[in-house]
């Protein structure tokens, strides 16, 4: 279509596009329920996510673009590695602020009523289990847009899905704290090792939990959960083993240390 350009791809490699319309994208069967889900939000107030403006010729989905920084967007990144933090991102400014608009979008979510016939482009779940509401289900600073050193917007949201919003909370803080050892550190833009613990605690209240134990929880079930969507990509058996060695390593490293990681909180 004449007028547009190509923007850089994210991890997911999904082709996008940019015209003075919006964001065009490639759809799915999952597409109308992600469009229900992006509506209600729009409706309840939730300002931190693209709007829905239609479909082109081409059968793509438009949404609003929303201007703004992502890091590590475009990048050839590998799961594991650190993203890239600038030095308004490594803030404690920047990480409350991220925890407060986590909080806010799991608060507006909570209040969606599901279609009928929901689709999810990675899960094949219809119905929402107990204590679960519709999560982004790829969150982390890759996928959120900022503004003067603050997020702004979630997007992204092809692989939202039915999750609990405490384990959705644990994927967070291994992403934005960020959690790891001192070799992730050492190979990250923090010219040294944060104080992980105050991070955590930092983020934890932003979010709304205090208690340890509840924290201690949301990371072991957020990492143990994410080999769960290794089933969804074309990855080679060494590949999938080479993944799953890496999640045990960062399950045994949380093992070890997950006390101290904790210790700032109630």
């Amino acid at each position: 279509m004449s007028g547009e350009r190509r923007l850089r791809e994210g991890l997911g490699g999904v082709p996008v596009w940019r015209s003075d319309k919006g964001v065009h994208r490639p759809t799915g069967p999952w597409t109308p329920t992600v469009h229900s889900f992006l509506h209600h939000l729009e409706t309840i107030g939730f300002d931190g996510a693209p709007r829905v403006v239609g479909t082109d010729e081409a059968g793509r989905e438009i949404l609003t673009f929303v201007e703004g920084d992502v890091l590590g967007a475009g990048s050839a990144r590998q799961p594991g590695q650190p993203t890239p933090w600038p030095a308004w991102a490594r803030t404690e400014e920047c990480l409350v602020a991220t925890g407060r608009l986590l909080r806010r979008f799991h608060d507006a979510a909570a209040s969606f009523v599901l279609p009928n016939r929901a689709v999810w482009r990675r899960y094949e779940v219809a119905a929402l289990g107990t204590g679960e509401a519709v999560c982004h289900g790829d969150i982390g600073p890759h996928n959120t847009v900022y503004r003067s050193g603050l997020p702004v917007a979630f997007i992204d949201w092809d692989t939202l899905r039915p999750n609990d919003p405490i384990v959705e909370f644990g994927t967070a803080a291994w992403k934005y704290v960020p959690l790891g050892d001192d070799v992730y550190f050492d190979t990250s833009d923090f010219p040294t090792r944060p104080a992980v613990p105050r991070r955590l605690a930092l983020s934890a209240r932003a979010y709304g939990v205090h208690d340890r134990k509840t924290v201690r929880w949301a990371l072991h079930q957020a990492k143990q959960r994410s080999v769960d969507t290794l089933r969804y990509f074309s990855i080679t058996p060494a590949e999938g083993t080479a993944e799953l060695r890496r999640v045990a390593a960062e399950l045994e490293w949380l093992d070890r240390t997950v006390d101290d990681l904790v210790a700032e909180l109630d």
